[in-house]
Parts: structure tokens; C-alpha cells; sequence
């Protein structure tokens, strides 16, 4: 899909490049023409959606500890929820369902911070509130609970499909005069004088006074070149399907899990079996394309068992499916948005720790707004790069972990 490199002057400058055809490079371009009325070249070295959003469980929900991070998620979520009329697009299909979103605390501490929890996302216009165990049951029968001394739900949140988020982004973008370029490897950035001027591609180099990096794990190939160390590491996530006899219902809510050491949240996926994965930090790895694919059995043991736990019918389930993703994780697991220091005209969007997908409809608006130097709808002024060298870290409640 989408416009290929063949056919395009790879001499022709536009007034702004988006590294990378991913949910939050598409949300930017796409927000950067509606709102800038600018030409914008989207480059991507493979197809589009091929990297990290591919591998998306792509849950949308708003429950954070981090205040600026619930107020993206309550944009995002609106956004999802009236995607044709956002995109100008009658045909725009996000794959949403709002299935609802159940939050299930231990007793202890963690149960105490999420009250806390609870109250500032009322605050930042979230809906959320606490239920009892009968009333959780009422939306999702199969649950056991007796383990569970706090239980938080929300009725907008759910999960979409990243791939037609992703795409719809695009198509919407083209309409508006974007250009995308797949096949296309970005090898540089280009600069004189302290500011950017493009980038230079496998096939050769493209100008902009504006950049946005959003390449996530894959950020490191493009600022090393410049000499601009930033803080990511990047982990490796194990994504699980479990089937029994009977479908799982695709609008029963996602569930979050702390009751469990790696924050276990499952959803409904596609052939009535549920989607498992965790929130914890993963295994290190040093390069984002060279991840082991295989899952050893005793993750899968250890996933089963969890998943058994907390819905007894799972407890003789048979596993369906299972693959691996990569997390771009920053010390404090939020993410670094906006303009470099030092380099004008370069902003980058990477880090999300997991967050990205529900994050991403709010983030390319707030990129957007923020490079075109309009108002935004959400200060991204947290989340910028020197936060690490201030000390000012975007710390979660939880602690560490994309529950954050």
C-alpha cells in the first residue's frame, strides 16, 4: 500500500518530513497537513505499518498516574471514537471497540495508588470509576476476582486495529497532498548551520526545513549520525493467543492485571481467541530486527497459568498464536516528544515503553501543533529530551512499567 518510492524526484523538497510510516508518523503527517496546509513527504524504508505498530496489541484506555499522559489519552480516545469526522474521511475505520477497560488491584499499595489514580484521571476528563466485583462480573461473566481489593472500569476504552488506524491516517493525509514514499530508507539526517535540511535516503536526499523522527527502536540510526546521545534501550515482548472450545467474545472488556508480577492485561482478538501480553520490562536486546522469535515454554506456562487464574475457563486452554515486539524504553518509561536543543527544524517522537498506539491520534496532533508553533491541545513540554538531565522524570505510580 501506498505511494512508492518509483515515479518521485528524489531532489523535490517539501516543507516537512515524517521519518517513518508507523500510527504516530501517519497521525503527524496527517496532522500536519490539516492543520499547516503543508507538503509533507512521509519515508519509509519498508511498507507501511511494518514496524513497530505492526506488532501492536493497539489497547486504548485511559488510565495513567502520570497527569500529561491521561490527557493525551482522553484526546486520543475522543479521536477514536469520532475518527471519520476527525479524518474528513467517511470511509477513516480505526477497528475500535468499545469494549470497556477493567483495571483489577491487589490489596496493598498498589490498590492505594490507584484510588489516587482514579480521582486524577476524573480530574483530566477521563470516565472511570470504581466497581464492585458483581458489577465487573456484569461485564465480563468469565472473571474470577476473589484476589481483587480494587477494581476501576472504564466504559469508553477498548482496543482498534493498528493497521487500519495506521492506514486511515494515510489515506486521509494523501488527500490533503501527502506524500509517501515505502521502500525508502532514511541512512541520515541532513544539517548546516545547527539546523536540519532533510535526510538522505537509500535513493538519495529529500529537503525540509522540518523533520520528525518517528522510527521508535530504530531512533539510535539516525541520532548517533548527529551525535546525539539519547536515552533508549530497547527490550523484546512476547505477545500470546489462548483458545478453548467456546469464542472468546470480542466485546468483552480489556483487562488489566497488577495482581500479577509482570502486569498481565488481556483483550478479545480476531477468531474468538483472547490476546495476552505484559507490561513489564522485557528482555534487552541490542537490535530491534535481530530479536529471537521463539517463546520458551515456560513463558507460556507461566502466561497460561495467569490467564487460567483469572478466568478458570483458561485453565486448560490451548495455545494459538504468539510473537514478539519491541519496546523503545526511556529511564523513566514515558516518551521524549519535540524539538532537539541545538539542531532547529529536528523533533523527534520515540520512547513510548508501550504506550504509543493509544497515545499516537493525541501525539501527532500535539507534534504537529508544536512544530507549526500553534497552541496545543496538550503542553508536550514534559516530555521533552532535557527532562533526564533536569531531573524531571516523568515518574508513574506503579513503578516501572507501560502502566505509567
Amino acid at each position: 500500500m501506498g505511494d512508492r518510492l518509483y515515479g518521485f524526484d528524489m531532489s523535490e523538497t517539501f516543507d516537512a518530513i515524517v521519518i517513518g510510516a508507523g500510527v504516530v508518523g501517519a497521525s503527524t503527517a496527517f496532522h500536519l497537513a490539516k492543520l499547516g496546509g503543508l507538503k509533507v513527504c512521509v519515508v519509509e524504508r519498508g511498507q507501511v505499518c511494518s514496524g513497530g505498530t505492526a506488532k501492536s496489541c493497539a489497547i486504548v484506555r485511559t488510565h495513567y498516574s502520570v497527569p500529561s499522559n491521561t490527557a493525551l489519552t482522553v484526546r486520543s480516545l475522543a479521536m477514536f471514537g469520532a475518527f471519520p469526522d476527525w479524518l474528513d474521511d467517511a470511509e477513516a475505520d480505526a477497528g475500535f471497540v468499545q469494549a470497556g477497560y477493567l483495571i483489577v488491584a491487589p490489596e496493598g499499595d498498589f490498590a492505594d495508588r490507584m484510588r489516587a489514580n482514579l480521582a486524577l484521571q476524573t480530574g483530566a476528563g477521563a470516565e472511570t470509576y470504581v466497581v464492585s466485583p458483581g458489577e465487573a462480573l456484569e461485564h465480563h461473566p468469565l472473571l474470577t476476582l476473589d484476589d481483587a481489593a480494587l477494581i476501576a472500569y472504564e466504559p469508553q476504552s477498548g482496543y482498534a486495529d493498528p493497521y487500519l488506524t495506521t492506514s486511515s491516517f494515510l489515506r486521509a493525509a494523501r488527500a490533503k497532498g501527502v506524500v509517501v514514499k515505502t521502500d525508502c530508507p532514511v541512512q541520515a539526517l541532513i544539517s548546516t548551520d545547527g539546523r536540519v535540511t532533510g535526510v538522505r535516503t537509500a535513493h538519495g536526499e529529500l529537503r525540509a526545513p522540518l523533520v520528525v523522527s518517528a522510527v521508535g527502536p530504530w531512533t539510535r540510526a539516525l541520532t548517533d549520525g548527529i551525535g546525539l546521545d539519547i536515552p533508549l534501550e530497547v527490550s523484546r515482548h512476547t505477545v500470546l493467543t489462548f483458545k478453548t472450545a467456546a469464542p472468546y467474545g470480542r466485546d468483552l472488556p480489556v483487562i488489566k492485571d497488577l495482581t500479577t508480577a509482570n502486569k498481565m492485561y488481556f483483550r478479545p482478538a480476531s477468531g474468538g481467541v483472547v490476546l495476552v501480553g505484559t507490561g513489564d520490562h522485557g528482555d534487552p536486546v541490542t537490535d530491534a530486527d535481530a530479536m529471537d522469535e521463539n517463546v520458551g515454554d515456560d513463558f507460556v506456562l507461566l502466561q497460561g497459568g495467569q490467564i487460567g487464574h483469572r478466568m478458570a475457563s483458561f485453565a486448560e486452554a490451548a495455545l494459538s498464536a504468539s510473537w514478539v515486539g519491541a519496546y523503545d524504553i526511556t529511564p523513566d518509561w514515558n516518551p521524549v516528544l519535540g524539538p532537539v536543543p541545538g539542531l532547529d527544524g529536528l523533533h523527534l517522537a520515540f520512547g513510548f515503553s508501550g504506550h504509543g498506539f493509544k497515545l499516537a491520534p493525541a501525539v501527532g496532533l500535539a507534534l504537529a501543533q508544536t512544530a507549526l508553533g500553534q497552541a496545543s491541545d496538550v503542553d508536550i513540554t514534559p516530555y521533552r529530551l532535557g527532562r533526564f538531565a533536569e531531573g524531571k522524570l516523568l515518574t508513574g505510580a506503579y513503578g516501572v512499567g507501560s502502566i505509567s
